[in-house]
């Protein structure tokens, strides 16, 4: 997918020429909300307790569907002060976001624009991350964010005196943005998303193809490995690189813990992340600003 600043440069302007008066803060959370899955999933492998990683791997495939985000969309419009607003923002960057994680190339994943009723994942593979596209995208967001940074933290936080039927609709929804993911856990593994199916089936692996998005590879002096989304290390054949490196790769297992690599691609992992962090960073600052600078919410008036 492409980097948090990318996303702003491209679904800023989109929102701003489609909603001119759209409120800069909620353009970048709708810009984020698609990516929580993913960001919750690292947290979650990294805890000390053994979680399945497969499972989690699943959970966040359906969790950063198009159907499933637009529930955690409901549930912040519901305490907003303009809800069908601020819900029609969020909606449609967490659209614009999926639309352009699917023009990308993206080994082994892609996105689920029509979930339910679909879980074939949608990718056009039109460019890498390390790109002219996604960097023009990414100068673009920080020059987007910055020029609008004032307007952006002099606006109120739009949020709505708190009522017990908000909290409750509110409440519902963001409920559901969990649940639902559990519901649905199985659609993706009988797609084969991300090569689940088959990299847990590893009995059944000979001959089988795979891909894998953006994982580790280890350059080694006997055999080479790369490092799967479930931390399992598997050896790497035909790879023709000269070191260590983050990579996106085809292939087809050989044996249950081997692989011939048919195609690989290096990443530039640094610019991707740093450009994420950057843009949390900022998204996280804008909000923190104008929630300092208006703590009052709008619709409460002094008596």
């Amino acid at each position: 997918m492409p980097n948090m600043l990318a996303h702003i440069g491209a679904q800023g302007f989109l929102t701003r020429t489609l909603l001119p008066k759209a409120d800069l803060k909620l353009i970048l959370l709708g810009c984020f909300l698609p990516d929580v899955p993913w960001v919750l999933a690292r947290v979650f492998q990294g805890l000390p307790f053994g979680i399945d990683p497969y499972a989690i791997r699943l959970y966040a495939i359906t969790q950063a569907s198009l159907f499933v985000t637009l529930f955690v969309c409901g549930a912040i419009a519901a305490v907003s002060v303009h809800p069908r607003r601020v819900f029609a923002i969020l909606a449609l960057n967490v659209v614009l976001h999926l639309l352009l994680d699917a023009l990308q190339t993206k080994w082994a994943n892609g996105v689920h624009l029509f979930a339910p009723f679909s879980w074939e994942i949608l990718n056009f593979e039109l460019f890498w991350p390390e790109s002219m596209p996604t960097y023009v995208l990414t100068l673009l967001g920080l020059t987007f964010t910055v020029w609008l940074w004032r307007q952006g933290i002099e606006e109120p936080p739009a949020l709505s005196p708190i009522s017990l039927k908000k909290l409750i609709v509110s409440i519902g929804l963001f409920v559901m943005y969990w649940i639902l993911p559990i519901i649905f856990l199985n659609e993706p593994l009988r797609e084969n998303n991300h090569y689940v199916k088959t990299l847990q089936a590893k009995n059944e692996r000979v001959g089988q193809y795979v891909e894998f998005d953006r994982v580790e590879y280890k350059k080694g002096v006997n055999e080479d490995l790369l490092v799967s989304f479930a931390d399992e290390e598997i050896r790497i054949r035909n790879s023709q690189l000269g070191d260590s490196a983050q990579v996106s790769v085809r292939g087809r297992f050989v044996d249950s813990q081997t692989i011939e690599a048919l195609a690989i691609h290096k990443h530039l992992c640094w610019f991707r992340d740093g450009s994420s962090y950057i843009g949390i960073v900022l998204l996280i600052s804008m909000w923190g600003v104008a929630w300092g600078r208006n703590k009052k919410p709008r619709g409460v008036h002094e008596t």
